[in-house]
């Protein structure tokens, strides 16, 4: 079974190559994080949400290693909208994402998963691809930030192509600082002075044409929000319009995207795309380049002007959705439907200007999508920085990067990394499943008459709880494989002088019946 929210394909564990650095160097040390399903990473197979069983990649993609040689951990693949080609979270041949923000909403698409792990806290980041808002969506309805670089900004080597004239690989995180970070490993170096002219918001930018396509209520808030921002950046809010639609801008970008999502994924789907996926596909099959070359030169036409507004420094300030994330049930429904066209094309504003768009979240339950001009890259997340409050993050991240160690070193049966885990005090405490309790001294001393063996084992369902800067704590429900015995585990975790060790633990087998199989109790539905 996977994670309690549906957000890993494989994991959580730590996955990173022995050769790689280790939470203790590196720009990016201590965080850990997922990898959408479309993107490679060494060993791992790519899915890209169907139910196949893909042969496990030889090489991680350019984005992925960098992460890697910045001090990174990935800790697995997530879960994904079948090719990519989907904005809900529900078109996946695995089971689909909760929403860790409310359970009965959707967790938006198609970097379902990567939102899911995010909002639930399981890592500091995920890698995600954006090409009408499969990053900046999902970061919206799970409450977190999502980020969608300038195009090209970030190598797409070793990901899996839906429409690549506007692909990106983008990223959510838990909050506007880790996504900064991501980006200064990413991105290319920030050349510009910081006081040239678009190195910094100069005015914050509102669409009138957007605006009358909004609901009233919606329109106000993104109006509120640019003035709130505006304000914090000491910057005047300016109107301004695009000269058409925000229907007709959706209808031509989604023209131009069919074209190219019909030319790198051919007309013949595999068997196992769900009815969703199969008509959208069938609908790219249907589109006319001749279409997509007419819906380019308006385009172009219409944001050549809205351009030269952000190469001087205008932030412009959108919704990133159309609303809070939609009931899983409103799927199929007319209300959905506009929902989904209106929220698309939100997000192509961002796709055909080529730009980054960086999308906070909000009490609200929609985020504030900014968009900045082209290779304005870090600038704008230096910028979305000052607009969040300070946080205890960091304890949280170098927590995570523990728990995922003792783990990794539990699966492989590495029993020194293991008594490493676990606090210097006399009166630290294991409980093993046979009920025996072990000391400091015990612990060691059984790991020496017996040696650790590895444990490969899947985790079912995982929560980690930061109680404050010195302590956490974990809950595990797990299946060990091949044997498939289930069982629990829980841990209290203190930050001492080296580090975050472990000062209780507690694990347990869920035995049925003599003469049965060893099973765990299920895990309760979110």
């Amino acid at each position: 079974m996977p994670d309690q929210w549906n957000a890993f394909v494989v994991g959580p564990r730590a996955f990173a190559d022995r050769d790689a650095p280790t939470p203790d160097n590196g720009d990016l040390a201590g965080l850990t994080f997922a990898v959408k399903d479309v993107i490679d990473v060494a060993g791992l197979p790519t899915g890209r949400g169907l139910a196949g069983h893909p042969e496990p990649a030889t090489r991680s993609a350019a984005a992925v290693d960098r992460l890697l040689a910045a001090g990174a951990v990935c800790v697995g693949k997530t879960t994904t909208d079948q090719l990519a080609f989907g904005l809900s979270g529900l078109d996946t041949g695995t089971p689909a994402p909760v929403n860790p923000r409310d359970p009965a909403a959707m967790a938006g698409g198609s970097s379902s998963g990567s939102a899911a792990a995010v909002a639930a806290g399981l890592v500091a980041f995920a890698l995600a691809t954006d090409t009408a808002g499969s990053a900046r969506v999902p970061a919206s309805y799970c409450g977190v930030t999502g980020f969608r670089p300038t195009h090209g900004a970030v190598p797409s080597t070793g990901v899996s192509p839906l429409a690549p004239r506007f692909d990106t690989v983008g990223w959510i995180a838990q909050d506007v600082r880790t996504a900064r970070a991501v980006g200064r490993c990413l991105l290319p170096p920030r050349e510009a002075d910081p006081g040239a002219t678009g190195a910094r918001p100069t005015r914050v930018l509102l669409l009138d044409d957007v605006l009358a396509e909004l609901t009233p209520s919606l329109a106000g808030w993104v109006t509120a929000e640019a003035a709130r921002i505006a304000a914090a950046w000491e910057v005047p809010v300016e109107h301004a319009t695009l000269g058409t639609s925000l229907g007709a801008l959706g209808d031509d970008f989604r023209t131009q995207q069919l074209v190219e999502v019909a030319h790198h994924l051919g007309a013949t789907p595999p068997d196992d795309v769900l009815a969703p996926v199969r008509d959208r596909l069938a609908g790219a099959a249907q589109a006319r380049q001749a279409d997509a070359d007419s819906a380019r030169e308006r385009c172009a036409e219409v944001l050549g002007p809205l351009l030269d507004r952000l190469a001087e420094g205008a932030v412009i300030a959108l919704p990133a959705a159309a609303g809070p994330a939609p009931a899983r049930d409103a799927d199929g429904t007319e209300e959905y439907a506009a929902h989904r066209r209106t929220t698309i094309a939100l997000g192509a504003i961002a796709g055909l200007l080529g730009a980054p768009s960086l999308a906070l979240p909000t009490a609200s339950g929609v985020a504030v999508a900014l968009v900045s001009a082209p290779g304005s890259d870090l600038a704008l997340l230096d910028a979305g920085c000052t607009l969040e409050p300070d946080s205890c993050t960091n304890d949280l991240d170098t927590f995570r990067a523990a728990f995922y160690a003792y783990e990794r070193a539990l699966v492989e049966g590495d029993g020194d990394a293991l008594s490493r885990a676990f606090g210097a005090d006399a009166a630290v405490t294991r409980i093993a499943p046979e009920g025996v309790g072990y000391g400091r001294a015990e612990i060691d001393a059984a790991r020496r008459r017996r040696p650790s063996a590895a444990t490969p084992r899947h985790i079912d369902h995982l929560v980690l709880r930061l109680l404050g800067p010195r302590t956490a704590v974990t809950a595990v429900a797990f299946t060990r494989s091949p044997t498939g015995v289930r069982g629990h585990q829980t841990q209290t975790w203190q930050r001492e002088e080296g580090g975050w060790r472990i000062q209780l633990a507690h694990v347990s087998l869920t035995v049925d019946p003599p003469g049965s199989r060893i099973t765990a109790a299920p895990v309760p539905s979110r």
